[in-house]
């Protein structure tokens, strides 16, 4: 079984309200998710899922704007999937602070090769390993 939730550095909530579209350890074509993807409201605001600094924040190779949060204890946050940040690389966050927005998203222009809807990966390590991020996270909000 995994690390309890009282090894965690403090509390931790879910980033976003919305649908899981991929849990952890599903199958992907690269082998099993070391994410969750879930698909947030369009333009939802984000929250830091931990008290920490950012380690990371901006552009990366083909993850679009991310987020690596430093929570302490050897957890990090990865998230991605923004349209913009609210924090950069040092800020300090408390958990449950805005730290940025999804893009926005009119079902009506997905016919028109406007995309699919966004989606926000999040992905907990420890100690540099995914370790599974549900049981760690409550309900936003």
């Amino acid at each position: 079984a995994g690390p309890g939730l009282q090894e965690t550095p403090g509390p931790l909530f879910a980033p976003v309200a919305g649908a899981v579209v991929r849990g952890w350890g599903e199958r992907t074509e690269a082998g099993p998710s070391s994410g969750v993807l879930v698909r947030p409201p369009p333009a939802a605001r984000v929250t830091a899922p931990c008290s920490g600094r950012a380690a990371f924040a901006g552009p990366f190779r083909s993850y679009g704007v991310l987020l690596i949060l430093d929570c302490g204890g050897g957890y990090h946050f990865v998230l991605s999937g923004f349209e913009r940040l609210d924090i950069g690389v040092g800020m300090a966050v408390q958990a449950g602070e805005p730290v940025g927005t999804m893009p926005g998203w009119d079902p009506r222009d997905a016919g028109r090769g406007a995309g699919q809807r966004p989606q926000l990966y999040i992905e907990l390590r420890r100690d540099g390993q995914p370790v599974n991020p549900a049981p760690f996270l409550r309900a936003h909000g």
